[in-house]
């Protein structure tokens, strides 16, 4: 009986634990888009095994193993006290449904895959542990603590297997779904234009969309959305029949991403933005980015529309391998080569960048509270674009005027008696050194780079780190490193750079840096902060589990 009431309490201990862990885990599952091979490596790179309660479990063992003429009155106290400090430290742990940079969102899915894993996690205890003692283990009491040390450690598979079981179904919902946004689309039939590149396509979708907006009637999905299931909803929820222009980001995340989002929205033009290193550990190699890319070029007719960014090697090849009947180059330096659109006298100041655009032999003077060469490039590429499409340029050098730099997108802000140039959306080489740049020529007290550097890089990325700290060094008073992910990159580069090491500072996330710059001790008068990149919690330094 009372090796029973021990069996009883360790499984709802270990259940019990499992409620919280479980829900530490999904965030992260979550994060890597229900994907189990990438939620693998996350795992295995991070080395997210469970400690806290493997540790409490081995000493109940250990107690249990050594109790006092194996007497089951101790081993149940035993039990009961280690059961609920397991418990206790489980619920201690942070929920990541209120923390955290990117919260655990309890969508309908990810409801599923707990509820499931909740349950086949329960069901595998119940029946390991009284297995267990049917087949002998008895009174040893601490073999029980090492099935739950297993059971805990294998919280994560629990996940993987939930989402396995439940993908079927999920996979019908979302053909419904899809079905029901084509059938829209067939019905609305909107003017797509697809927009693709490895940097840039959201501000450029936003820029474009509010400009064309200002004039017409214009879709064009929210935010970073640029995945087939993420446009889909929108289309099924937001696409108006009076918005006979839709513009549609496309994300690559692998070889036929694109074109796959190409035969769900077929586009009539597109617009490239560039071909990068950018999710070169993903893709493998430059080629295959390119050829990833080149599925919008491919998908759009030959009678159809393609803007390509001049300055970019591989936008402007794209655009010679795949022509179409009107095909166009815009960027920020004709002396690269032909461009039919191109920006030229550009003055930054504090409150935003005057500029000319050249196109169709004429000059287009213009403002716009944007700053930096790559969100200047989006604009020339928009502008190209919207007056491909017929739009009166004086028009779009008016919405232009109008246009409000997008969160997190290189936008200054004040922050006391200094400014704050928040680049954390993300970050790229090219990105990197333009905000740098921006940087450099604000005027104010010190300059103040904090950073946990560029990811998704490959075998370069730590080379890529080191240069941009190299230069980051000649411009920055100090330094704030985020994070371990690029900390010995971005160090050796500011160091070899000429920073002073007291000027280098190490920090273990975001948050942490900022108390340190805004408490009054640290901040100095006129301060100017630029906040480069901003990884999400897969890159971060992970709390222990």
């Amino acid at each position: 009986m009372l090796t029973l009431i021990c069996l009883t309490i360790i499984s709802a201990a270990t259940i019990l634990f499992f409620t919280r862990r479980g829900l530490r885990y999904l965030r992260y599952f979550q994060q890597e888009e229900y994907n189990g091979t990438r939620f693998k490596a996350w795992f295995l790179e991070k080395r997210t095994f469970d400690t806290k309660g493997t540790l409490i479990a081995l000493i109940a063992a250990a107690l249990s193993l050594f109790a006092t003429g194996g007497d089951m009155f101790v081993c149940v106290a035993i039990c009961a006290g280690a059961a609920a400090t397991l418990v206790f430290l489980g619920f201690q742990e942070e929920d990541p449904r209120k923390v955290g940079k990117i919260k655990l969102n309890m969508t309908d899915r990810a409801t599923a895959i707990y509820n499931l894993a909740l349950a086949l996690y329960s069901i595998a205890t119940l029946l390991i542990v009284t297995g267990t003692y049917f087949l002998g283990a008895g009174d040893s009491i601490y073999i029980y603590w090492f099935i739950a040390i297993a059971l805990i450690q294998s919280s994560p598979i629990w996940i993987v297997i939930a989402n396995a079981m439940l993908w079927p179904n999920e996979y019908k919902k979302q053909q419904a779904f899809r079905q029901e946004a084509k059938d829209i689309l067939a019905d609305y039939q909107p003017y797509t234009i697809g927009i693709t590149g490895s940097y840039g396509k959201t501000s450029t979708k936003a820029i474009l969309g509010s400009i064309l907006e200002a004039i017409e009637p214009t879709f064009w999905t929210p935010g970073s959305i640029n995945t087939e299931m993420g446009i889909t909803r929108q289309i099924r929820e937001q696409l108006k029949p009076q918005q006979q222009i839709a513009i549609i980001e496309m994300g690559a995340y692998q070889i036929g991403s694109i074109a796959k989002l190409c035969r769900f929205t077929p586009p009539k033009a597109g617009l490239v933005t560039a071909v990068g290193v950018m999710h070169l550990e993903r893709f493998g190699g430059a080629e295959n980015i390119y050829k990833a890319k080149c599925e919008l070029a491919q998908a759009i007719p030959t009678d159809g529309l393609l803007v390509c960014n001049g300055d970019n090697p591989g936008a402007r090849k794209m655009a010679e391998e795949y022509p179409k009947a009107t095909t166009l180059l815009y960027g920020l330096e004709p002396e690269l080569g032909h461009l039919d659109c191109w920006m030229s006298d550009i003055q930054a100041g504090m409150d935003g960048t005057t500029f000319n655009i050249h196109w169709q032999g004429k000059e287009y003077p213009g403002f716009t509270k944007l700053l930096g060469a790559p969100m200047l490039s989006n604009l020339v590429g928009s502008f190209t674009m919207a007056c491909a499409l017929g739009k009166d340029p004086d028009y779009v050098i008016a919405a232009i005027h109008n246009l409000e730099p997008a969160n997190n997108r290189l936008n200054l802000r004040k922050n006391g008696d200094g400014f704050i140039l928040d680049d954390s959306y993300n970050s790229n080489p090219i990105g990197f050194a333009s905000a740098l740049e921006v940087l450099e020529a604000l005027e104010g007290g010190r300059k103040i780079l904090m950073t946990p550097g560029m990811v998704e890089l490959g075998e370069i990325q730590a080379a890529e780190n080191r240069q941009v700290a190299l230069k980051a060094a000649s411009i920055c008073d100090l330094a704030l490193v985020i994070g371990d992910t690029n900390k010995d990159a971005l160090k050796a580069g500011l160091l070899e750079g000429g920073l002073a090491p007291d000027k280098l500072m190490e920090f273990a996330d975001r948050d942490l840096a900022l108390a340190y710059l805004t408490s009054p001790e640290h901040r100095q008068p006129k301060d100017t902060i630029l906040i480069e990149n901003d990884l999400p919690d897969l890159y971060e330094a992970i709390s222990r589990f």
